[in-house]
């Protein structure tokens, strides 16, 4: 398992008549966090659940191989007389049926969603899951063997019993890939390859390519899907089908060559690279403190420059003023002599032209 993908069922913890035995199904893939989301410690929890705070978690129900099987586990869970694989399991209980429009009555009471659940692991798709049921409230685990349909569950599912911090601790150690114990396959004795799919027997730990394994299991027949025990070829020692395909993995690299040896010379490796990083570290470091020196130097033995004296502001051009007309002096009358005649102005002149077409002559 790669990703944790789980069903949780929570309890409210009020006192209020009305809200008594309220119980709520959810998906969640962090129960720890889902539970301050509905409490509304931190934002995005449930709309259903904020009328009936605070709440408690009872169970967790985890192991689902991909998202999609967990939620379709979490509507079955939510409207097990709507689900068409648990309708006819849980027919004889009295507290599941349907109102007169159709739809799922709510059904009310911790235990009596754990005999929901009960009749659920027992029923196929579900029953050939490699699933896991870990209980937080103390109460419902030891109430957990008194119910009459507990007796059947199947065998390759485990029942826990913890904190939040057991139930972490055991899906760390479900999600650490197992070791690579050969580099052959026990079945068809073929060499393991990278980007194969691989699991392991839970006993010997040999590795099966997964195709081989579901042909130990299937014994040749046209099942898709195997649903009887089967026996390791190496260790002869029966196994569920569940519980084998929990160690399904996909092998990254070639298992031939012993993990020691990669480790060492990994190591090495590693350790002429640091080397040699540093030696081109420093040696390049050396060379631009050789530079920056070279460079000081230099600018102290050259004098320095005279700063060059800053230009005078250009004086702003005076602006063009138009030439005064001079008058042209007045000829001095003689007292004793005839009149002399004044000469026309060139403009007056030249409108007298234009006016006489030009046929006057002065």
């Amino acid at each position: 398992m790669q990703v944790y993908y789980g069903c949780y069922l929570l309890q409210s913890l009020t006192n209020v008549r009305r809200t008594l035995n309220r119980t709520y199904i959810g998906f969640t893939m962090d129960p720890r966090r889902r539970l301050r989301q509905h409490n509304g410690e931190i934002t995005a929890g449930a709309h259903k659940t904020k009328r009936w705070r605070p709440w408690q978690m009872i169970l967790c129900v985890w192991g689902f191989p991909t998202k999609v099987l967990a939620l379709q586990f979490e509507f079955a869970w939510q409207h097990p007389n709507i689900c068409r694989h648990v309708r006819d399991r849980v027919s004889h209980l009295g507290f599941c049926k349907l109102t007169r429009n159709g739809k799922q009555c709510p059904v009310l009471g911790v235990m009596q969603n754990i005999q929901v659940l009960v009749e659920m692991l027992k029923t196929a798709p579900y029953s050939k899951l490699p699933l896991r049921v870990h209980f937080i409230d103390e109460g419902a685990w030891a109430e957990l063997p008194k119910l009459p349909a507990a007796a059947g569950l199947p065998t390759h599912m485990s029942f826990t019993h913890g904190s939040f911090d057991h139930l972490e601790r055991l899906c760390a150690e479900s999600m650490m890939a197992m070791p690579v114990t050969g580099s052959e396959c026990a079945k068809c004795s073929g060499l393991l390859q990278p980007g194969e799919r691989l699991v392991s027997c839970p006993h010997c730990e040999c590795p099966l390519h997964l195709s081989c394994a579901a042909q130990i299991f299937t014994k040749e027949t046209s099942q898709l899907m195997p649903d009887q025990p089967g026996n390791c070829p190496k260790c002869t020692r029966t196994t569920e089908w569940p519980v084998l395909i929990r160690s399904a993995r996909r092998l990254s690299t070639s298992p031939s060559i012993p993990e020691a040896q990669v480790a060492a010379e990994a190591a090495e490796t590693d350790t002429e690279d640091e080397v040699q990083i540093i030696d081109s570290e420093t040696q390049s470091t050396l060379r631009a403190r050789s530079t920056k020196r070279a460079s000081l130097d230099a600018g102290c033995a050259k004098a320095p420059k005279a700063p060059k004296a800053p230009k005078a502001p250009e004086a702003p051009e005076a602006p063009e003023l138009p030439s005064p007309v001079t008058p042209s002096p007045k000829p001095a009358k003689a007292e004793d002599g005839p009149e002399i005649e004044r000469p026309l102005a060139p403009r007056l002149r030249d409108r007298l032209a234009m006016r006489l077409g030009g046929g006057l002559v002065i």
